[in-house]
């Protein structure tokens, strides 16, 4: 059998001190490391830089889910006052909903909802509702140019469904 290999001889480094060296060295490595990163650590959120920008989305989404939500509310408010309408309101405010849902559904955050307005009698309930339709849709169709592609088809198909309802409440509110 050979003699001794180079280097690891009794009297120069040992296989068992180089180790030992090596592992000194991560363990003074790891501890640099763990010191800056708690040092970044102790400034708190301000740590990790300024806050990102709102894309201009969340905006348009907003003021979108705020229109359903008076909607809906108007809906709500329009059947406790006029119970009779069930039949008629009860189709379009499921197309309320599912609007909402769908708007909601592109949005991370909650909204606050709105108070309805009370109105009297059923004609007077079909046409603030028809009016709140109308309304509902030009604010939507006024958003189309800020939105993203994807969001823009989605107002567009909501804001004719709106539209939609407003003509179908003017032709109810219009027969005895």
């Amino acid at each position: 059998m050979a003699g001794p290999l180079p280097g690891l001889s009794r009297g120069g480094p040992t296989l068992s001190g180089v180790r030992a060296d090596l592992r000194r060295r991560s363990v003074l490595a790891a501890a640099v490391a763990a010191v800056s990163v708690l040092a970044t650590g102790c400034k708190g959120v301000g740590g990790l830089g300024a806050r990102p920008r709102q894309k201009p989305d969340v905006a348009v989404l907003r003021a979108a889910i705020g229109t359903e939500q008076a909607l809906i509310a108007r809906y709500h408010a329009a059947l406790a006052a006029s119970p009779g309408l069930k039949q008629t309101l009860d189709p379009v405010l499921d197309q309320h909903l599912a609007h909402l849902a769908a708007l909601r559904s592109r949005l991370i955050g909650a909204t606050v909802a709105p108070h309805p307005e009370a109105s009297a009698g059923q004609a007077g309930t079909l046409g603030a509702l028809a009016g709140a339709e109308q309304a509902a849709a030009a604010a939507l169709v006024s958003r189309l140019a800020t939105a993203s592609p994807s969001l823009a088809q989605l107002l567009a198909s909501i804001s004719a469904s709106e539209a939609s309802h407003a003509a179908l409440l003017r032709r109810h509110g219009s027969t005895p």
